[in-house]
């Protein structure tokens, strides 16, 4: 009897750390969470498309070639014209775009993607782009349903989004397209630094731009490749803890973007806006129990500052407010903290702009 109550119990250990996961509204980002993620551009012999119910996937041979923050943040802390539109509108949070593909001769400098958690889904109901120097808001006519919750292995969904703006001295440019999101695995992924229990999702989506250009009295409809994403999601991460996006020519995918979530690493750069946007100095570093952040600013600005440990974790945000512009300094204390000996992350971030920087306690 002792025996098969031992058996039991390992069985019911084994099935219970095996067993599929549901992804729910909880386990995405919430305005002021910032994730650090690794970024290379290719997964040599590995095959993305593997998958299946129970599945092992073993990335952990990817090699970063940069590192990049992402920070979701509250409407209020973008430029005025888009706090108005998306506060007015109750969405949740937004980010910075650093993967936009959009047409050169628009010039973008600067894009912003805009979205909404709900019980039910998250979709991208807006963004914003900053054109010729002019910021330019838009909600999306149809909303882009980005996930579906509660999140289960063979779920299916679709959606169809459409936006449109006319543009300064340009004309007009819109997109609209169609995804489809498939939960086509569970398993355990395996990468670099840690393994997790996950679901897969494939998401093939499928676009055309629309561009009129007023000088020239023409426009065209242009269909972009077919994009392929595979996302591998768990509970508490709040962005896939991998993804890779491919672009399908005819039955050829060529590998655009990989970013999985990873330790800090020293030597990586991390990928930011402006890096050297605000002066930015620590000291002392290393230091035992007091740092001095001091940065200075060209223009009135809000100013958020954040510590965060080497996997990307949040330790402590400080909204600041409204600055005015000159040099300012933040005192902050590893005892107030509770940091332990090693090295963390101090950003300086503004609606337009942020820096980065090492901090090591000893």
């Amino acid at each position: 009897m002792k025996k098969l109550i031992l058996f039991s119990f390992a069985m019911s250990m084994m099935l219970g750390s095996w067993a599929q996961i549901t992804v729910t509204r909880n386990d995405m980002p919430n305005a002021g969470d910032s994730v650090l993620v690794s970024l290379t551009n290719t997964i040599g012999s590995l095959d993305a498309t593997l998958t299946g119910a129970n599945y092992a996937w073993d990335f952990s041979s990817l090699t970063y070639t940069s590192q990049q923050e992402i920070k979701f943040d509250n409407p209020f802390n973008f430029p005025t014209i888009y706090a108005i539109l998306f506060n007015i509108l109750n969405t949740s949070y937004g980010r910075e775009n650093r993967n936009l593909t959009g047409l050169p001769v628009l010039n973008i400098t600067a894009a912003y993607d805009f979205l909404k958690e709900s019980n039910g889904s998250l979709k991208q109901v807006g963004a914003g782009y900053t054109i010729g120097g002019t910021p330019l808001p838009f909600m999306y006519t149809s909303s882009d349903v980005i996930y579906t919750f509660p999140m289960n292995y063979g779920n299916t969904d679709s959606s169809d989004y459409q936006f449109g703006l006319p543009i300064p001295t340009i004309g007009y440019y819109g997109e609209k397209g169609h995804r489809v999101n498939v939960v086509d695995g569970w398993g355990t992924l395996t990468l670099p630094y840690n393994s997790y229990q996950t679901l897969r999702v494939k998401s093939v989506i499928t676009s055309t731009d629309t561009l009129y250009i007023s000088a020239l009295s023409f426009g065209s409809n242009i269909v972009r490749p077919t994009r392929v994403e595979y996302k591998w999601l768990t509970n508490g991460k709040q962005i896939p803890v991998l993804e890779i996006d491919a672009n399908l020519l005819g039955t050829t995918a060529t590998i655009s973007n990989v970013s999985y979530q990873d330790i800090y690493h020293s030597g990586a750069g991390i990928a930011e806006n402006n890096g050297n946007a605000f002066a930015l100095q620590v000291f002392p570093n290393p230091s035992t129990d007091q740092l001095v952040v001091q940065y200075a600013l060209t223009n009135p600005s809000p100013i958020t500052i954040t510590v965060s440990d080497m996997m990307g974790k949040v330790l402590t945000t400080s909204v600041e407010g409204v600055q005015t512009a000159g040099t300012h300094q933040k005192w902050m204390s590893t005892t107030d903290l509770h940091l332990a000996k090693g090295v963390y992350v101090i950003t300086v971030q503004s609606a337009m702009a942020k820096e980065v920087k090492r901090w090591v306690v000893e």
